[in-house]
């Protein structure tokens, strides 16, 4: 399993629908049966304790990734593993808003996403997610597999190829009261081929890349 791995909502980086849906499984038993790591008593409110429960979420992944079997790390690689590396805690860069949907009653918009095994995958344009960093607004393209139900949210930052994954890392998405949703840069996590290259990798395309430093969420592993 991968970025999904730990309640990843995407159709990212398996080997095939079979094994994602598996692995999803999985991790939704991980994570208390829920695709998050909120509990029943904190849906309504995923910013309530929020810093407290980014360090318990990192801690379960850290251990997911020593200990479960579906862990994405080589044999030799778990056996010294020590944790995965992070940005520290920030939570301006959490942030609060809507899916603006794209409509489905005429055309349905399509996007072909790039993959680390040079062929690209189909997915669904399902909406977009703005947000504004430093008084400047930006725009996040949100996409949902073929014939799946959960949304994918890759892009890729100006840390990307030095301190982060080559080609972009993975967010959540969050549900709030009221329509809204939370993105936070400090759950962004890599796809499990930066840890295992026996992986296939949906890429942020290019529309998801944003011209800013996004300093949150996991750094490179290696």
């Amino acid at each position: 399993m991968d970025a999904a791995d730990f309640g990843e909502q995407g159709g990212q980086n398996f080997f095939s629908g079979k094994v994602f849906f598996a692995a999803l499984a999985c991790a939704c038993l991980l994570l208390g049966g829920k695709v998050d790591f909120l509990s029943a008593h904190d849906q309504d409110s995923p910013m309530r304790r929020r810093e407290e429960k980014l360090k318990i979420f990192r801690e379960k992944r850290d251990r997911f990734f020593k200990e479960d079997v579906h862990s994405p790390l080589r044999e030799s690689d778990r056996k010294i593993f020590k944790g995965l590396f992070y940005y520290p805690i920030d939570l301006k860069y959490a942030m609060v808003g809507s899916i603006e949907r794209y409509p489905t009653e005429s055309k349905i918009l399509y996007a072909n996403i790039p993959t680390n095994r040079k062929r690209e995958r189909k997915y669904v344009k399902y909406g977009r997610f703005k947000f504004k960093w430093m008084a400047k607004e930006y725009v996040l393209q949100i996409y949902r597999p073929l014939g799946g139900a959960e949304l994918f949210l890759p892009f890729k930052d100006k840390t990307s190829e030095t301190e982060t994954h080559l080609m972009g890392r993975y967010l959540f998405i969050e549900p709030m009261p009221g329509g809204m949703i939370l993105i936070d840069f400090n759950r962004a996590y890599n796809p499990f081929c930066e840890y295992n290259e026996k992986y296939t990798c949906p890429y942020a395309p290019e529309e998801n890349w944003l011209e800013i430093a996004v300093r949150a969420g996991e750094k490179r592993f290696r």
